[in-house]
């Protein structure tokens, strides 16, 4: 191995510098693995509420191919993929069903992903408690959470009808008039 006179002189501080490299990068948070333009991830999750998810593709199981790409089986405008955690999800999941009771009949559909593990019992509990009618998904392993590159909670992803990102959005104020606006522009297309 070739090494510099430096290095060579003082082989702990190439050492320590090196290591100091490693741990600034392990400590880097990265972006999000998808970027507006990119194909979205494929995913499918088992319901939580399977009767909404029977409603919606016959199934209890959602896969987001359902909606977009090639061949849906139930082909649609947009779909908007809300990535949560339990805490703080009653107020989304309220405006997510408000934004499907709008939207729904307009071609947009919604999949709420469930992130984070918990008893099976008590999260179907939960969110059938909610009375949604649109799908919301368990991620209990933070699979799908991981491949999105998700890093705060909550995130929205909306997309297209070709399965292709046209938006990304962390909600930090209002989650329905940043939804609302994104998905306006799908009517005039």
């Amino acid at each position: 191995m070739l090494r510099s006179a430096a290095e060579r002189k003082a082989p702990g501080c190439y050492l320590a510098g090196m290591l100091l490299a490693l741990f600034q990068l392990a400590l880097a948070v990265p972006g999000p693995a998808l970027h507006v333009g990119d194909s979205a991830l494929l995913f499918n999750l088992p319901a939580i509420n399977e009767d909404a998810a029977l409603q919606a593709v016959a199934r209890t199981s959602v896969a987001l191919s359902d909606f977009t790409g090639v061949m849906p089986g139930f082909p649609s405008k947009a779909v908007v993929v809300h990535f949560l955690r339990r805490e703080g999800g009653e107020p989304q999941l309220a405006t997510l069903q408000r934004l499907h009771k709008k939207h729904s009949g307009k071609g947009v559909r919604l999949i709420a992903v469930l992130a984070g593990t918990g008893e099976t019992s008590d999260v179907s509990a939960w969110i059938e408690g909610q009375h949604l009618d649109f799908p919301v998904v368990r991620d209990a392993h933070d699979i799908v959470v991981s491949r999105y590159g998700i890093r705060q909670f909550p995130t929205s992803f909306v997309v297209d009808q070709d399965g292709y990102v046209a938006a990304i959005g962390v909600a930090r104020a209002d989650l329905e008039a940043g939804l609302e606006a994104v998905l306006q522009g799908f009517y005039s297309r």
